[in-house]
């Protein structure tokens, strides 16, 4: 999964020019103590905006303090499943009427039906499942929504899912940038990417 230069395509992800913008104002705050409630709140925001993966963020955060790994992807965690079951509610007020009109195509969509028939078969596993998936959760959470799931059932699933996807991200993160920085700046060309 490496580049042609031996550089990890998640290394190249998290020095994008939008996220080296925030890991530059964020680096300052990466020793303080609350720091992996920041990137709580961020996770929250990209999941609740719907329009940053919040994968590369926790990378990208998780680099700027690689010894917190744990905290920072548990704090994570929590701000996306909450995001998410916040979604999940005001989407129920919305009710199937407002997203049938909104969305038809999903509805129609194969995809969408094979999403009702794992709902309707396995409950809330098929929410922990997508969440732990590289798949969009956004229409298993407008499922959710019409099918009526309770916001402790969303939030736990969701955070069920997040916490085996964004504990091996933030894990394996800070791995590879301890692998990086114990080989020295010879065999870790970060520098080259920015």
């Amino acid at each position: 999964m490496n580049g042609g230069d031996g550089v990890p395509w998640l290394v190249r992800v998290c020095y994008r020019p939008a996220l080296q913008r925030v890991v530059k104002r964020l680096e300052p705050a990466a020793g303080k103590p609350w720091f992996p409630a920041l990137a709580g709140a961020l996770a929250f925001g990209a999941t609740l905006s719907m329009t940053i993966p919040t994968v590369p963020l926790l990378s990208a955060l998780v680099l700027l303090d690689r010894r917190r790994w744990l905290a920072i992807g548990l704090w994570a965690m929590f701000g996306s499943a909450a995001a998410g079951a916040l979604l999940v509610h005001v989407l129920g007020h919305f009710g199937t009427l407002f997203i049938a009109q909104k969305l038809p195509e999903l509805a129609a969509s194969a995809h969408w039906q094979h999403l009702v028939d794992w709902a309707s078969m396995h409950g809330w596993w098929t929410l922990a499942l997508v969440a732990a998936s590289p798949i969009s959760q956004t229409p298993v959470l407008i499922l959710a929504a019409i099918l009526g799931l309770s916001g402790p059932t969303v939030f736990f699933s969701l955070f069920a899912g997040k916490a085996l996807k964004y504990g091996l991200i933030a894990r394996l993160t800070a791995k590879t940038a301890e692998t990086f920085a114990s080989h020295g700046p010879r065999d870790a060309p970060l520098k080259d990417l920015t």
